[in-house]
């Protein structure tokens, strides 16, 4: 499939789900749209593994086998991803923040060379499934702070390994996505050890781009989560102003944007004062971590937090939405920005309208806020 010069990458990341590496295997693995499998493309076998791993849902060995041919190449990428964060940050703790960052950058990296009009290397989509794994399960333990639960100052790979299986990360709605246990262990080692390997002719020589990219990708992905979060506290102050209607109760049922995040709130957002919702969007923005050698991902970060000073402001569900619609549009454009520059294509001023707004999300508001839920 060809793309043209125009199109924008920030939606191809969206909405482009067909891609299969340079060993011809679907990048997505078992999230592949149907439409886009072949038969033998997967391998199904009933679990082996003990534990919260054991379910009667089948295992895709097809992924493991790839995991294990391509394994030093893999683990070298990692270690190359952590030494690049740890030079952009001035520091590594191994905490749960610095193995989520890096669990992204390291699910970033087949886009990198896809978006170059290259295919992924197998032994980076092969990475990719595996990091997928690390973010959903930071992104858990992220929900647990919240509830009071105290994280360690620095993980090791078996406090990594027991959390997996004590909030059930290790496993998917359909299949057992995870490997034996020595093999995870060797792979949270590279996340928490001192001494790992960092390896990755090939991510060496694409140079800065691949951390502009993978920083601009995860900042989007960040921004994303904060805006959805965002829109349910609008959603919710219309239920309880106005109470269920189809419309809306679609909208409330819309799961959490990105997939691979979990949708943190209050028991009754709608109780929540402006001034206290402000400081909460702020520091979910201040999550969004600057780390492109030219600091340009900043932009992203920036337009969030002024979209959590719209939710400090006291407007109606209607004012607000949209001055976060136009703000997400900015935080669109300078992903599209910094994507352009990373993958070696032009970079040019690009407005975000309306509808490619909405094309980021699972399900826009719009039509709702703005004529169900007017301004009042």
């Amino acid at each position: 499939m060809t793309h043209g010069s125009d199109e924008s990458l920030v939606l191809r990341i969206v909405e482009e789900r067909f891609h299969r590496d340079d060993e011809d295997r679907p990048v997505r693995e078992g999230r592949t749209p149907p439409e886009h499998l072949r038969p033998d493309d997967i391998e199904w076998k009933p679990c082996l593994y003990p534990g919260s791993r054991y379910m009667a849902q089948p295992m895709n060995v097809s992924a493991l086998r790839q995991m294990s041919v391509h394994w030093d190449a893999m683990i070298g990428a990692l270690g190359f991803m952590r030494a690049a964060y740890a030079r952009a940050r001035g520091a590594y703790a191994a905490d749960l923040f610095d193995i989520w960052r890096v669990a992204h950058l390291g699910s970033a990296l087949p886009w990198f060379f896809i978006l170059r009009g290259e295919k992924a290397p197998a032994y980076l989509a092969a990475l990719s499934k595996a990091t997928l794994g690390v973010g959903i399960w930071g992104s858990r333990l992220f929900v647990k702070t919240r509830e009071g639960w105290v994280p360690p100052a620095r993980f090791t790979s078996q406090q990594m390994l027991e959390l997996a299986e004590e909030t059930g990360t290790l496993i998917a709605d359909t299949e057992v996505c995870s490997g034996p246990e020595k093999m995870l262990l060797k792979f949270f080692d590279v996340m928490t050890e001192d001494a790992f390997p960092a390896d990755a002719p090939q991510l060496a020589a694409a140079g800065d781009g691949v951390m502009l990219f993978g920083a601009h990708y995860l900042a989007f992905k960040q921004m994303l989560w904060a805006y959805y979060l965002m829109r349910r506290f609008l959603l919710i102050d219309c239920y309880r102003a106005r109470g269920e209607s189809p419309e809306l109760r679609a909208l409330l049922d819309i799961p959490c944007e990105p997939p691979d995040f979990f949708a943190v709130e209050p028991a009754d957002p709608s109780a929540v004062p402006a001034p206290v919702r402000g400081l909460w969007f702020r520091a979910l923005a201040d999550m969004i971590v600057p780390l492109a050698p030219d600091a340009s991902d900043g932009a992203v970060r920036d337009a969030t937090q002024r979209m959590a000073a719209v939710m400090a402001s006291g407007a109606t569900p209607a004012e607000a939405y949209r001055e976060l619609d136009a703000l997400c549009g900015e935080a669109l454009a300078a992903v599209e920005d910094g994507f352009c520059r990373a993958v070696g294509k032009p970079a040019k001023a690009r407005a975000f309208g309306p509808s490619e707004r909405d094309r980021v999300l699972t399900a826009s508001p719009r039509a709702y806020l703005l004529g169900i839920a007017p301004a009042s």
